[in-house]
C-alpha cells in the first residue's frame, strides 16, 4: 500500500514537470494585413466604383453634357429674336441674344452720272416727264460723286427694264450690282441636363413665309463668324 502511494506521488510530480517544462501552449500566428488584397464579392453585389464610372465624363459622340451651349436662329430682326427669347424663358431656359453677319443682300441700282447741279436738274425734269417718277438726286459720298438715281431693284430683270426706259429718253444709265450687308440674330441657351431638348415651335410667327430655324453649337468665343463677300454700299436700300 505504501509503495502504491509513493508511485502515485511520483506520477503526479512527473506530470507536473512535463506540463511546466515540455508541454508549452501553441499561440495562434500573428494576423497579417490583407487590406491590399482584392475583396471577394458575391455575384449579385455591384463592383466598387461602378456608379462613379457611370456618372463620369461621357465619351465623344454621346449626348450633350449639362451646361452645353446651343444657339437658335437665325431671326430676321432684333424684335423677332427678343420675342423668341421671352418664349424660351417661359420654357425654363435662360436665353441670351446675339447677332452675327449674315448673307449680303444683292440689289441692282440704276443711276446716271452727272457733271454739275444744272445737269442734274435737267435730267430730273426729263425723267419725271418720261414717267420715271421715282428718280431723285443722290448726294455725293466719300467714294462717289453726285448721281441721279432712277431705281433700285432686287432682281436684274427689273433693273434692265428701267435701264431701257431711261435709254429711250436719250440718257445713258448705269446698272450697278450693290451688296448690302445684313445682320442675323440668334438666341443662345445652356442645356441643364444631357437629355434636355429644345423645341423651335412658336419661336417664329406662322404667318412668316419661308421661316426656318436651326439649332447648332454656340460659336467659340473670340472666333469670327464667316461673312459673305462684298462691302456695304452707299446706294439706297430697296423697299
Amino acid at each position: 500500500m505504501r509503495a502504491l502511494l509513493i508511485l502515485l506521488v511520483f506520477l503526479n510530480l512527473a506530470f507536473a514537470a512535463w506540463a511546466l517544462l515540455i508541454d508549452r501552449p501553441v499561440y495562434p500566428p500573428a494576423a497579417h494585413d490583407i487590406s491590399h488584397l482584392p475583396k471577394l464579392l458575391l455575384a449579385s453585389e455591384p463592383e466598387p466604383g461602378g456608379a462613379a464610372a457611370a456618372s463620369g465624363p461621357q465619351s465623344a459622340g454621346s449626348a450633350v453634357t449639362a451646361g452645353h451651349c446651343v444657339t437658335v436662329g437665325p431671326f430676321s430682326d432684333l424684335n423677332a429674336s427678343a420675342a423668341a427669347a421671352e418664349l424660351l424663358k417661359t420654357r425654363g431656359f435662360t436665353p441670351a441674344q446675339r447677332d452675327e453677319p449674315g448673307e449680303d443682300l444683292i440689289a441692282y441700282w440704276v443711276y446716271l452720272d452727272i457733271a454739275s447741279d444744272a445737269e442734274a436738274t435737267r435730267m430730273l425734269q426729263k425723267l419725271h416727264a418720261g414717267g420715271v417718277a421715282d428718280a431723285r438726286i443722290m448726294p455725293a459720298t466719300a467714294t462717289s460723286t453726285r448721281r441721279v438715281s432712277v431705281g433700285l431693284f432686287t432682281e436684274h430683270d427689273g433693273a434692265e427694264r428701267r435701264s431701257r426706259q431711261v435709254k429711250a429718253l436719250g440718257l445713258a444709265p448705269v446698272v450697278s450690282e450693290e451688296h448690302q450687308s445684313q445682320a442675323t440674330y440668334w438666341v443662345n441657351i445652356n442645356l441643364t441636363s444631357p437629355d434636355q431638348s429644345v423645341s423651335t415651335e412658336g419661336l417664329v410667327p406662322s404667318a412668316v413665309d419661308g421661316a426656318h430655324l436651326e439649332i447648332r453649337d454656340c460659336p467659340v468665343p473670340g472666333s469670327s463668324s464667316p461673312t459673305s463677300p462684298g462691302a456695304a454700299s452707299s446706294a439706297p436700300k430697296p423697299l
